[in-house]
Parts: C-alpha cells; sequence; structure tokens
C-alpha cells in the first residue's frame, strides 16, 4: 500500500497565508482594533481634505483642467462622508464575538478613498508636460505610501486604499507611453510591492506589540492571583499555628502536671494513667493533623493509584473506631463490599478515618454507617462511598464552611478534644489529589451524609487486589523477637526499650551505628531514627546493617516531615513512621503486618 502523501499548499494558499487578513487567536486583539481604528481615524478626513487641497489647486492652477475641480467635488465629499460615518461609531459597543466582522466592515470601506484618489490620474493627468508628470508621480505615490503607513495596523484598510491608487497611478502612466511614462508606471508598480511588503512587516509588528500587551496583562492577572494565593495560605498557615498553639500546650500541660504528680513510693493510680494516655493521644491527634497539612497541600506528595479492595480499608477502620464508637454509644456499621478501586491505597484510607473520626465526634447517639454503592460515570464503572451518620447534621448556610480550616461549629470554646478543626479541610485536599471531590447531604439534627466517587479498578486488577484482601490479617501479638533501637536520643530508647520489654521481646540499645556493629549476635528488627547525632544518616546505617545480615527487617521512625526524606525511605524499601509513633502500629509492624506510614 503506497504511503500517504501530504499534498503541498499551492501558490495561492501561501499567498493568502502571507497577505490575508484573518481573525486573532485572541479575539481581544479584533476588537482593540476595531475600537482604535474608529478612535484614530475619525480626524484623519481633516488633514487628508487639506493634502487634497494642495494637490488639486496645485494642478488646476498649473494645467487649468476643470477636471481637477470634478476630482475636488469627489474626494470633499467622501472625506465628509467618512467623517460623518466614523462618529456615528460607537467603539465602546462593539462585543469581543464581533469584533473581526466590525473591523472588516470597517476596513473595506477604505476602497471608497482608494477609488477616489485613483480616479485623479484619468481626470487630470498632464500628459503634455514630462514635468507635471513626474510630479503627479511623486504626489500621489507619496501620499499613497505615506497613508499605507499610517493605516499598517488595520491591513485590509492598508491594502484596498494602497492597490486601488498605485494601479490606477502605473496604468495612466504606461497608457501615456514614452520613455518617461514607461519608466514611471513600471517604478509605480514595484513601489507598490515594496509598499506592501513593509507595510505587511509593520502591521505583524503593530499587532504583535498589542498580542504582547494582553499577554502581560494576563501574565500580570496570574502573578497577581498567585500572590493573593499566597497571601491567603500564609494568612491560613498563621491561624494553623496559631490554633496548634495552644491545642498541643493544653494537654502538654496537663501530662506534666500528671508527672509532677507521681512519686517513686507510691504507685500511679489507674486513673491517673487513664489521664495521662489521653494527653498522649490528644497530642498525637494534634500533631497528626499537622503532618497531614503539610503532606496533603504540597505537590510533593506522591500519589500513587493502583487497584485497591476496599474491604480490608474498612475491616481496619472498624478495628481503629469500633472503641470510640463503643465508648460513646454509637452503633459503627460497616456494609460488606467488594468494590475495588483505583486509588491511593494510604491516601483514601486516611480520608476515611478522618471523615469516621468526624462523624463519631458529631454523633451523640445513633448509627454511623460506612457503604459503597457502585455507580456509573460517564459510562465508566466507578463506586460512590458514603459515611453516613444520625448525628446533629449542617445548616444549608453552612455546607461550605465546614470545609474551611478550623472550622467547628459547635465548639466555640476549643475543646481540645474536639481537636484542631482540620479534618474536613483535609479531608477535601486528599479528595482532590485523588481528583475526585467530597460531596454532602446533610439536614439539622437529622445526620448527615459524606460521600465521594472513584473509578473502578480494571477486571484483571481488581480480582488481584481482591484475592490479595481476601488473604487473613496477620494477628497483632508478635512473637519474641530480637529487637535493636538505633537513636541518639537516650530518653526515647529507655522508653521503647520499656515497651518492647513489655511485649516480651528481647530488646537491644544503641546511640551510634558503631555500637550496633558491636552487639553480638544478629537481630530479628532494627528500630531507627532517621537522623542521628553529628548529622550522621540514620537510613545509611540501616541499609548497611540490612545489607550485611545484621538486622533482617528495618523500620524508620523519624520526627522529619520533610516529603524528600520520605522518597528517600521508600525508595530503600523500608516502612516508615513518624514520631509520635502510634503504639499499635507499631505492635503490628513488629507482628509481621502491613505498615502504612502516617
Amino acid at each position: 500500500m503506497p504511503e500517504a502523501t501530504v499534498a503541498s499548499p499551492g501558490p495561492l494558499a501561501a499567498l493568502r497565508r502571507i497577505w490575508a487578513d484573518t481573525p486573532h487567536a485572541n479575539p481581544l486583539v479584533d476588537q482593540t482594533l476595531a475600537r482604535t481604528y474608529v478612535l484614530d481615524t475619525r480626524d484623519t478626513p481633516f488633514s487628508a481634505a487639506f493634502t487634497a487641497v494642495i494637490f488639486w489647486i496645485t494642478f488646476l492652477v498649473l494645467t487649468g483642467d476643470k477636471g481637477t475641480l470634478v476630482w475636488a467635488a469627489l474626494v470633499h465629499g467622501m472625506q465628509l462622508h467618512m467623517y460623518f460615518h466614523l462618529h456615528r461609531e460607537q467603539p465602546q459597543d462593539y462585543r469581543v464575538e464581533q469584533a473581526f466582522e466590525i473591523r472588516r466592515r470597517l476596513e473595506t470601506r477604505m476602497l471608497f478613498p482608494g477609488i477616489v484618489w485613483a480616479l485623479a490620474p484619468w481626470l487630470f493627468f498632464p500628459g503634455d508636460s514630462q514635468p507635471l508628470m513626474l510630479l503627479m508621480y511623486v504626489f500621489a505615490g507619496g501620499m499613497t505610501s505615506a497613508s499605507a503607513a499610517a493605516l499598517a495596523q488595520w491591513w485590509r484598510a492598508a491594502v484596498l486604499f494602497t492597490v486601488p491608487c498605485y494601479l490606477s497611478l502605473s496604468a495612466r502612466l504606461l497608457l501615456e507611453g514614452g520613455t518617461l511614462g514607461t519608466l514611471l508606471g513600471c517604478l509605480a508598480l514595484w513601489q507598490m510591492l515594496a509598499t506592501l511588503h513593509y507595510t505587511r512587516k509593520q502591521n505583524r509588528l503593530l499587532v504583535r506589540s498589542i498580542e504582547s500587551g494582553f499577554e502581560n496583562a494576563r501574565l500580570a492577572d496570574a502573578l497577581s492571583r498567585q500572590l493573593d494565593h499566597v497571601a491567603q495560605l500564609a494568612a491560613q498557615r498563621a491561624r494553623i499555628f496559631a490554633a496548634a498553639n495552644h491545642d498541643l500546650r493544653q494537654p502538654m500541660h496537663a501530662l506534666s502536671m500528671f508527672v509532677a504528680s507521681l512519686s517513686p513510693s507510691q504507685p500511679p493510680q489507674p486513673q491517673t494513667l487513664r489521664f495521662m494516655q489521653d494527653s498522649v493521644d490528644a497530642l498525637r491527634t494534634s500533631v497528626d493533623a499537622l503532618l497531614d497539612i503539610a503532606q496533603a497541600d504540597g505537590a510533593g506528595t506522591k500519589v500513587r493509584l493502583h487497584a485497591v479492595a476496599l474491604a480490608p480499608l474498612l475491616q481496619a477502620l472498624h478495628g481503629r473506631f469500633a472503641g470510640d464508637a463503643a465508648a460513646k454509644g454509637l452503633r459503627l456499621r460497616f456494609a460488606p463490599t467488594q468494590a475495588v478501586l483505583h486509588a491511593d491505597a494510604r491516601l483514601l484510607s486516611r480520608l476515611l478515618a478522618n471523615l469516621v473520626d468526624n462523624a463519631i465526634k458529631y454523633t451523640p447517639r445513633g448509627t454511623v454507617l460506612v457503604a459503597a454503592r457502585r455507580r456509573c460515570v460517564e459510562g465508566k464503572e466507578a463506586w460512590r462511598i458514603e459515611v453516613r451518620d444520625s448525628g446533629l447534621g449542617i445548616a444549608d448556610s453552612l455546607r461550605e464552611q465546614v470545609f474551611e480550616p478550623f472550622f467547628q461549629a459547635d465548639n466555640p470554646g476549643r475543646d481540645r478534644s474536639r481537636g484542631l478543626g482540620l479534618g474536613l479541610s483535609l479531608v477535601a485536599s486528599m479528595a482532590r489529589m485523588l481528583h475526585s471531590r467530597i460531596e454532602l447531604r446533610s439536614a439539622p439534627g437529622r445526620g448527615s451524609t459524606f460521600s465521594l466517587t472513584l473509578p473502578a479498578a480494571r477486571a484483571a486488577k481488581a480480582a488481584a487486589a481482591a484475592a490479595d484482601g481476601r488473604q487473613p490479617a496477620n494477628e497483632t501479638n508478635a512473637p519474641p523477637k530480637r529487637v535493636l533501637v538505633l537513636d541518639d536520643e537516650e530518653p526515647v530508647r529507655l522508653a521503647m526499650h520499656a515497651l518492647l520489654r513489655g511485649w516480651g521481646h528481647e530488646v537491644a540499645l544503641a546511640a551510634h551505628p558503631h555500637e550496633a556493629w558491636q552487639l553480638p549476635g544478629d537481630f530479628d528488627v532494627l528500630l531507627g531514627d532517621l537522623r542521628l547525632g553529628g548529622g550522621l544518616s540514620g537510613l545509611a546505617a540501616a541499609q548497611a546493617l540490612h545489607a550485611v545480615g545484621k538486622v533482617r527487617q528495618v523500620v524508620i521512625l523519624t520526627g522529619e516531615t520533610d516529603t524528600a526524606h520520605r522518597t528517600e525511605v521508600e525508595l530503600a524499601g523500608f516502612p516508615l513512621l513518624y514520631k509520635p509513633a502510634d503504639a499499635q502500629a507499631l505492635r503490628a509492624l513488629l507482628a509481621g503486618g502491613a505498615a502504612a506510614a502516617t
């Protein structure tokens, strides 16, 4: 089969591309040209009339030809008509969508002055005098070239005036014959082409300057909006940390008071331990919210979309929130589902956790239900995940505000147990990262339903993900293991030692990689800090220990929230936990369960 060939444009097409007047890509350019045409040429009939008067009076005096009077009547009548016509136009009313046609109509009228000026060589041509022939050529040619330059930004008008004038002058000179007539006629044709060529170049420069002006205005406007956005973000960050200052200091103060109340001679009361744990939980919740802000806003957060079975995520959420719901006397239900979504498992889990947590907080009694329903969106299969509650509900006037940072409709006193008020703001950000959005249906006193729609995974990937989701989860209780804790902070090492020994593990402590190398035997798990004292990299030390078989499993713990650090750990293939780490998540890691970095 012969290859298809693309026909090259013919000469007419090439000429049209070079010389034709077409709509501009930005219609505002046509609107500007139409308006400036009227405003800039309204008074030109006066200057043109002055030129015409000098022209016809000069030849009337020198030749006495009565044809000059006929031409004078035509040219001044035409100029008077143009004057009134241009003053009747209202350029401020020109709309963008009509600008090109209006401009073409205005410029086309320039054909009439061109025809009138083209009649001059035929009405009073001094053929019997070579000096006067030369004078007419100089006067008519110079006037035409000057007019073309003045009309350069309106290409159609320049062509419609210039071409008739030069063609008429050239034809009359060639018809007169003789050496001078033939020479001047050919010269007029060459001058017409040269004038059009340089007028076209000038036209393009002028139009590009107008286009550049609009582009600069667009960029300036975009920059202004971006600066406003940055200012809003800065103000929002200031509000976040002002609120966090209060919500972090309160549980820290309570915790310090409880610690001060402890005495070596008297064991702590169960109630005191419970209050201390509540303070630690409140601290971790606030820190996690701030970490979510740092990660959900940035372009550096990587979203990995793949097939995700929803059922295991819901099972994990049930285990996480069942105790909170039971403590409030709520029914927490997760409807069975076979949904397999195209999403990021980590983001989706955090998003749903925020919604469930929010539902439990604002539901004094009744039920919290999480369910997934199959939907068809634009002809493609999708799943709609809903979190319903029978709680307080949200008034119509507050529908948009609930997604703003710190907004808590019934928490004016900022009860720290109710959190920072960032949950729904983060949920909206995470939904956007999943290329979806949060929808809200609510009625005061009747509860709320938050939902988002995500595409279903392709059949093969869905089957594989669903099969993985049916695999039994590892038990939380781990068999005793040899655990190496590598951290340069002594309080952290001692706290980890007490916790891990309490779980039945054999624990060794090291503050420096050299100490870890010198410890006898191998270890099942290394719990290592990301940044060690003296600028040492805990990740590099963990990789070295893992490479030689000193440790078989590595878990990195860090208080660093920089996305670059997270990326380094992910590339190394190690689980990552942010400090303060959740004890249950750490226990699951030691049991061999899959870790979701917090």
